[in-house]
C-alpha cells in the first residue's frame, strides 16, 4: 500500500484557524519566589557529580588525613599514683581522711601555691614551653588530670610529647602536692595541741589543789583511822563514785568539743586564703551559633525583620491576586521600600554581631562570678552550720554536766552530814581522783595526736611516675577519619551549591508553580542500543504517549505544523522531532515530513543516515524545489528534508515568509510537518520558524536544562508570537518511567511486527 499523500485541496486547511494563542495559564514571576532546597537535589548532586567528585573527595580526603598524620604531636602521659594512709600506730581514727579523696584534693592540686613551687624549680624552669608563669599554668592545668581509682586511691596524671618530661613533670607536681598537704596536716595537730594545752594546764591545777585538800582533812583527823570502814558510808560512796565518773567523762568531751571549735574558728582564715589563690575565672569566645542567636534577638533586628516581612507579603498578595501589573507604581514602591527595609536589617545585624561578643562574654562573667560565690556562700553556710551544730552539742553537754554537777553535789552534802570529817576526806580524795582522771584523759588524746603524727602523711605514693613507652595514641585514626571524611564531602557540597545555584529541573514535578508551559509527555532515556528489549519499548511507548496528548488535546487537535524546540544544544529536541515523526507517521498511515531547521549544526540526517543533499537552505533560496529537495529513501511514512549546507546567514534564509511559503508547500503534499530546530537563546531564527507553526514543542533534559533559561526561551518564543503548547521532558530513566507510568507490553501478529524506523 502506498501510504504517500496525493497533492490535493483536500488537505490544504486554513493554517489561521489552528490554535495560535498560548494556552492561558498564570505566569509568576520567579523573582517573586525565594529560592527554596529540595531534599530531592541531594541524589541528583550524587548522581550528576559521583564520577568527578568521588575521585576528587578521595584525593582531597587522603591529604586531609596525611595533614592531620603529619601534624600530629604523640602525646605521653605518665602517672603517679597515691592512697590514703590507713595503717596507725595505736589509735585508729586519730587523723582521719576525706571518704572522696579525688573531689577533696583536686582544688589543692589545682591551686597557684602548688604550681607556683613547681614552676619555681630549675628544671621545670629549664623546658622551653615553661617560660611564661602564666602561660605554664594553664598548660599544667590543661594537661593535668587528677581521677580517684576508688575511695582509697588518688591519681594524678600529665601528658606531655615527650615521655622524660610527662613523668618529670607529674612527680614534681605530686611532690609539691604532699609539701603542702604535710604543712596542712602539722598546721592542724599543731592548732590542736595548741587548743588542749590551756585544759591540761587547768586540770594540772585542778589536781594539785585536790592534793592539798586531801591533806589538809587529813590532819584535822589525826588519831583517826581512815580505813576503819563508816557503816553504810560504802553503798553511798559507790553511788556517788558512779556519779563521779559520768561527771569526769563528760569533762573530757566537753574540752575536746572545745579545742575543735576553737580550731575551727581560728582556721576561718586560712579558707579564706586557700579560696585567694582560686584560678581566675576565664571565659571562652562566643561561638557563631550563640552570636546568630544574640542577633537574632535584638530589638532592633527583630523590628526591621517584621517592616520586612510585612512589605514582603503584600508584594507576594500583589503577585499571586495580578495586580502587579494593574498597580504597577504601587508595587515598584513596596520593592523599594523592601530593598530599603533589607539594608536596615542588615545595618541592624551588623551592629548586633559587632556588640554580640562583648555582651556576651560580659553575661558569661557575671553568670561565672555569682555561681563563684554561690558556690562560697554554700561552703560558707556549711562550714557556719557544722560550726553551729559543734556550738549547740557543746551547749548541751554543759547543761548535762551541771545537772550531772548538781545531783553529785546534793548527794556529797547528804553523805558529809552523815559521815562527817571521815566522809569530807573520802570526798577529798574522789575529788582528786576525778580531776586525776580528767588530766589523763586529756594527756592521753594529747599523746594519741602525737603519736599517729610520727606515722607520716595521711596520704602516700604507691606507685611513682615513670616515662611511659608508648603514647596514648600512637596514630590519630578517629581525628584522620573526621578530617577526611569532612574533606571527602567537600566535592559533593560543592557540586550540591552548584547544582542549588544552577537550578537544574531533575523531575517534571519541579515544574509545578514555575511560569513554564504545562508538561504534556515525558520522554524515557533514548536506549544505548536499539532492539526490542524492555527500554527500547518503553521509549517508543513515552513517544507515543506525547503524540496521544499532542493530537487528542481539543487545544491541539487541529494542529498540522510542529516546530520541536529548546532552550540549549542536547536537550533532547533532535530525538524528540524525529521519535515524534515517526509515531505521527505510524498512528495516520499517511506520510510525514520532518524538516531539520537547525542549520547551524544539523542532525537529522545522521540519526536517520542519510546524505545531506541540497537541503533546506537551497529551497529557501529557491535553487532547488521542495520536492527535489525532500530525502524519500525511508519509505511512504517519513520523509526527512536535511538541512543543507549553510551558504548564507540563517537570519536572511530563515524569514516569515520564506517560512510561510514553505510550509504551504509541504501541507498541499503531508498531512503533518515536524520542524526540529535551533536551540532558541543561541540562535534567534528559530522564533521565525515557530511564530508560523501551528504549535511549538519545548523540550527540556533531565538533569540538564536549567529553570531560568527555560522561562527566557519560552518567553521570548510567546513574545514572538509562538503557540508553546507543552513542555517536553526528556531523558526520564526506564526505571522511573515504568514505576511512574507501568509497563504494560502487548501481544502482537508475527507478521506485524515490523522493525520501526530509527
Amino acid at each position: 500500500m502506498d501510504n504517500r499523500i496525493t497533492p490535493s485541496n483536500e488537505y490544504r486547511v486554513d493554517r489561521s484557524a489552528a490554535p495560535r494563542g498560548p494556552v492561558e495559564r498564570r505566569v509568576e514571576p520567579p523573582a517573586a519566589k525565594g529560592q527554596e532546597f529540595d531534599p530531592r537535589l541531594i541524589w541528583v548532586t550524587f548522581r550528576r557529580c559521583w564520577l568527578w567528585a568521588v575521585p576528587l573527595g578521595l584525593a582531597l580526603a587522603s591529604v586531609a588525613a596525611y595533614a592531620v598524620f603529619a601534624t600530629f604531636v604523640p602525646m605521653y602521659q605518665a602517672t603517679h599514683l597515691l592512697e590514703k594512709n590507713q595503717d596507725y600506730v595505736v589509735f585508729e581514727g586519730v587523723m582521719p581522711t576525706s571518704a572522696n579523696l579525688a573531689g577533696s584534693e583536686r582544688q589543692l592540686i589545682y591551686t597557684d601555691m602548688v604550681l607556683d613551687e613547681v614552676l619555681a624549680k630549675p628544671e621545670i624552669q629549664s623546658l622551653p614551653a615553661f617560660a611564661d608563669t602564666q602561660l605554664a599554668k594553664d598548660t599544667m592545668r590543661k594537661y593535668m588530670r587528677v581521677s580517684g581509682a576508688g575511695s582509697a586511691s588518688l591519681t594524678i596524671s600529665y601528658q606531655d610529647p615527650d615521655p622524660q618530661h610527662a613523668a618529670l613533670i607529674c612527680n614534681e607536681i605530686v611532690e609539691a602536692y604532699l609539701a603542702r598537704r604535710e604543712q596542712f596536716d602539722n598546721e592542724r595537730v599543731a592548732n590542736l595541741e595548741s587548743w588542749l594545752s590551756p585544759s591540761i594546764d587547768l586540770w594540772k591545777e585542778e589536781v594539785a589543789g585536790h592534793g592539798r585538800r586531801v591533806r589538809e582533812l587529813s590532819k584535822a583527823a589525826y588519831g583517826f583511822d581512815p580505813t576503819m570502814r563508816v557503816e553504810g558510808l560504802e553503798n553511798d560512796l559507790s553511788v556517788l563514785g558512779s556519779l563521779r565518773r559520768d561527771l569526769a567523762d563528760l569533762i573530757v568531751e566537753e574540752s575536746i568539743l572545745e579545742a575543735k571549735i576553737a580550731m575551727r574558728k581560728a582556721g576561718g582564715k586560712d579558707i579564706r586564703e586557700v579560696v585567694k589563690t582560686l584560678p581566675e575565672i576565664t571565659i571562652p569566645e562566643p561561638t557563631s551559633a550563640e552570636i546568630a542567636r544574640y542577633v537574632s534577638s535584638d530589638g532592633e533586628v527583630a523590628k526591621h525583620r517584621g517592616l520586612l516581612a510585612d512589605r514582603e507579603k503584600k508584594i507576594r498578595g500583589m503577585e499571586d491576586a495580578g495586580f502587579a501589573s494593574l498597580r504597577q507604581d504601587h508595587y515598584e514602591d513596596l520593592k523599594k521600600q523592601a530593598d530599603e527595609l533589607r539594608k536596615q536589617v542588615q545595618a541592624a545585624e551588623k551592629v548586633a554581631r559587632d556588640r554580640a561578643p562583648e555582651v556576651l562574654q560580659k553575661h558569661a562573667m557575671e553568670l561565672a562570678q555569682r555561681e563563684r560565690e554561690s558556690q562560697l556562700a554554700n561552703l560558707e553556710v556549711s562550714t557556719k552550720a557544722s560550726l553551729a551544730s559543734q556550738e549547740v552539742q557543746l551547749a548541751e553537754l554543759k547543761s548535762k554536766r551541771s545537772i550531772l554537777q548538781q545531783e553529785y553535789d546534793l548527794e556529797k552534802g547528804r553523805l558529809e552530814q552523815k559521815g562527817g570529817d571521815a566522809a569530807d576526806l573520802r570526798f577529798a580524795q574522789e575529788d582528786r581522783e576525778i580531776a586525776v582522771g580528767i588530766l589523763a584523759k586529756l594527756n592521753e588524746r594529747l599523746a594519741a595526736i602525737r603519736t599517729e603524727r610520727r606515722r607520716g602523711m595521711t596520704i602516700q605514693t604507691l606507685a611513682a611516675a615513670k616515662p611511659p613507652n608508648k603514647p596514648l595514641v600512637p596514630v590519630p585514626v578517629k581525628k584522620m577519619v573526621v578530617a577526611g571524611g569532612a574533606a571527602f564531602m567537600i566535592p559533593f557540597l560543592l557540586g550540591l551549591l552548584l547544582e542549588f545555584r544552577s537550578q537544574r529541573i531533575c523531575d517534571a514535578s519541579g515544574f509545578d508553580g514555575q511560569s513554564l508551559a504545562p508538561v504534556i509527555g515525558e520522554v524515557a532515556r533514548l536506549p544505548s542500543r536499539a532492539g526490542s528489549s524492555k527500554r527500547q519499548r518503553v521509549f517508543e511507548e513515552s513517544i507515543d504517549t506525547l503524540r496521544a496528548n499532542l493530537m487528542l488535546s481539543k487545544d491541539t487537535r487541529d494542529v498540522r505544523t510542529i516546530s520541536v524546540a529548546s532552550s540549549l544544544s542536547g536537550e533532547g529536541k533532535s530525538s524528540v522531532s524525529s521519535q515524534l515523526a515517526i509515531s505521527l507517521a505510524k498512528a495516520c498511515g499517511e506520510t510525514i515530513l520532518l524538516i531539520d531547521a537547525d542549520l547551524r549544526k544539523p542532525d537529522q540526517h545522521a540519526i536517520f543516515g542519510l546524505e545531506m543533499g541540497p537541503g533546506l537552505t537551497r529551497v529557501l533560496s529557491e535553487d532547488v524545489k521542495l520536492e527535489d529537495a525532500v530525502d524519500k529513501s525511508l519509505g511512504d511514512l517519513v520523509h526527512v528534508l536535511p538541512a543543507g549546507l549553510m551558504h548564507q546567514s540563517p537570519h536572511r534564509l530563515l524569514n516569515s515568509s520564506a517560512i510561510r511559503d514553505l510550509l504551504d508547500q509541504a501541507l498541499a503534499k503531508y498531512r503533518y510537518v515536524v520542524i526540529d530546530t535551533a536551540p532558541v537563546l543561541a540562535a534567534g531564527e528559530t522564533l521565525a520558524i515557530a511564530a508560523e507553526t501551528d504549535a511549538t514543542l519545548v523540550c527540556m533534559m533531565r538533569d540538564l536544562s536549567r529553570t531560568d533559561t527555560a522561562i527566557r526561551s519560552q518567553r521570548r518564543l510567546e513574545a514572538a508570537g509562538a503557540n508553546v503548547v507543552g513542555s517536553v521532558f526528556s531523558g526520564v530513566p526506564y526505571q522511573q518511567y515504568s514505576y511512574r507510568y507501568g509497563d504494560y507490553n502487548y501481544l502482537m501478529a508475527p507478521e506485524a511486527n515490523q522493525p520501526a524506523i530509527k
